[in-house]
């Protein structure tokens, strides 16, 4: 009993130790001060979006979201999260192809046996983080910035695609988002946002993050009165449920966009972003 409570111990050690180095290939330091960029889910290889894409598919079928930095300074490693409602999108491959770095290293969290993301803090069914590394990034453009006293100033910044996550569609749904993060290490802090360091210039940075949203339902994403549109009404009946749950007085199903129990700034912001749309 003793040696196999010793195996059992030996074996869990070893499976967190390689968690943390198969897929810590670069250091990413975490004491970034400044923000550089914006780091999206995207439909194209080459820039963000001004709002949030809304994706969808059939159940059964594959979705390919890109993730794309855009306006970053020059770097040689990234990582990031993106995270998802694994009933309803479960993800199932990573490919750095056409990317701005040729190396990746991809964790999918399972949420099973044998679950890579185990004892990672933070991180559930879902998430898939990923880590990249390569040379410095060429740069594709300037970046101006006017100061308080009216100065110009101009940076070299780098646009382009991370990398490519592959989801299967499990199931309908009126909503659910997709998230981007990141988780820095198995105990460590984490936050809103994509982490990038140049290892040349012995430097680190944070950028902004801007997910999505997934949405196959036969409702509209925003449609809380199933009028086949989204519009004034819908966005009044939210503000009228606002803050409620399941009990409350003034609690609406409906007006619940990606079905977490509440209505919050996030099911009004899923509706005024597809506002005006029509079946």
């Amino acid at each position: 009993m003793r040696r196999v409570g010793l195996t059992r111990i030996r074996s869990i050690l070893l499976l967190f130790l390689v968690s943390v180095i198969a897929y810590s290939p670069v250091t990413i330091y975490a004491n970034a001060q400044t923000t550089s960029g914006l780091v999206c889910v995207s439909r194209v290889s080459y820039s963000c979006p001004i709002v949030q894409p809304v994706y969808t598919g059939r159940p059964g079928t594959q979705l390919s979201v890109n993730v794309v930095v855009q306006g970053a300074e020059p770097f040689d490693a990234y990582s990031v999260v993106i995270g998802v409602n694994s009933s309803i999108l479960q993800p199932v491959g990573v490919n750095a192809t056409g990317g701005l770095l040729p190396n990746i290293n991809s964790m999918i969290c399972t949420g099973g046996q044998g679950d890579p993301c185990a004892y990672w803090l933070g991180l559930g069914p879902g998430d898939v983080r990923v880590a990249g590394w390569g040379s410095v990034t060429n740069t594709t453009g300037v970046d101006f910035t006017v100061s308080s006293s009216g100065s110009i100033s101009n940076q070299s910044v780098t646009t382009g695609l991370l990398f490519t996550i592959t989801y299967e569609v499990r199931v309908e749904t009126k909503g659910t988002q997709i998230v981007l993060f990141d988780q820095v290490s198995p105990s460590g802090w984490s936050c809103a946002c994509a982490l990038f360091s140049n290892s040349v210039k012995g430097e680190s940075f944070q950028s902004n993050v801007q997910g999505g949203w997934f949405s196959n339902s036969s409702l509209l994403l925003g449609d809380v009165n199933g009028d086949c549109r989204v519009d004034l009404l819908d966005v009044m009946l939210i503000l009228f449920a606002w803050g409620s749950v399941q009990g409350s007085v003034n609690w609406n199903p409906s007006a619940d966009l990606n079905g977490d129990g509440k209505v919050d700034l996030i099911d009004f912001y899923a509706a005024v972003m597809n506002y005006g749309s029509v079946c």
